[in-house]
């Protein structure tokens, strides 16, 4: 269906195009069922409606709808919010859709995400790492499932161990380094994007608690690991809480981490529990 009504989202776009004050954007609703939504703000909804009906061949499809700002006034806004949030690590996506500014801060930026919530109120939708902010009461701890059914990396006879103590800033990010001895027999290749993402423990369940919230650039990059050898693979700690009790960041205190890697040809292993400090954020 999605492609059978191309031809119409690009009509709506281009009429969007020329319609600048008003217009906002377009897109698929598939419950429930599926139709074409064009957002449009000011006060010429259905002069709108009424023009786009006669220009698509599916007009059954389309449903016009009011928003308070167009797409203009809102990529300002966005600008706006991108002046607020230099500093390294604040901003780690930011957007527009369905007609709302849609940003997600770091960990440790509460301060600014209360800042922008003030600056335009119900316009925003702000998460702060893992949550939505302010954090709602039916707010779930991320999953973490991976971590009881993954086998450990010691059954392909490798030992994992940490290159230098890892020190993370409570809600911060920091880099270290793993060292991977391969004792078996076999040469081991682990898959990679250039670097391995921890996960924080909770030292007393081994539970997941947190970890590195953001986006990662994706290249395969292969760590080949012979037999008798000694490789070491970048670090990526984050600690940004992925449980609700905790808040946003996961706490100052003595922790652990484990990871999950890729063994090419033989699937996900898990490394084994390793000791990290998170220390408090700098005022």
């Amino acid at each position: 269906m999605h492609s059978r009504l191309s031809g119409d989202i690009e009509i709506i776009r281009a009429y969007g195009d020329e319609h600048r004050d008003d217009w906002t954007e377009v897109l698929f609703e598939n419950e429930p069922t599926v139709r074409m939504v064009a957002l449009f703000a000011g006060s010429h909804l259905e002069a709108h409606d009424l023009a786009l009906r006669a220009l698509v061949d599916h007009p059954e499809f389309l449903e016009v709808r009011q928003t308070q700002f167009s797409r203009t006034q809102l990529e300002t806004m966005l600008h706006e919010a991108r002046q607020l949030a230099k500093a390294p690590r604040a901003l780690l996506m930011s957007g527009i859709g369905r007609g709302r500014l849609r940003l997600t801060l770091g960990a440790d930026q509460e301060g600014l995400a209360a800042t922008l919530l003030r600056k335009f109120g119900d316009t925003i939708d702000l998460k702060v790492g893992a949550f939505a902010f302010p954090m709602p009461p039916e707010s779930a701890d991320r999953p973490s499932t991976l971590r009881p059914d993954v086998p450990p990396i010691t059954l392909e006879g490798v030992d994992v161990s940490l290159a230098d103590g890892v020190k993370v800033a409570s809600g911060g990010v920091a880099h270290g380094s793993l060292e991977f001895s391969n004792h078996g027999a076999v040469e081991v290749i682990l898959d990679t994007n250039g670097v391995i993402t921890a996960r924080i423990l909770d030292p007393s369940t081994l539970d997941v608690v947190g970890g590195f919230v953001g986006a990662q650039t994706m290249p395969l990059f292969k760590f080949v690991i012979a037999p008798g050898e000694t490789v070491t693979v970048p670090l990526l700690v984050g600690a940004a809480s992925f449980t609700k009790s905790l808040g946003y960041t996961v706490p100052p205190g003595e922790w652990m981490l484990d990871a999950i890697v890729n063994v090419h040809d033989r699937g996900d292993r898990r490394i084994p529990p390793l000791p990290v400090v998170i220390v408090a954020r700098s005022p």
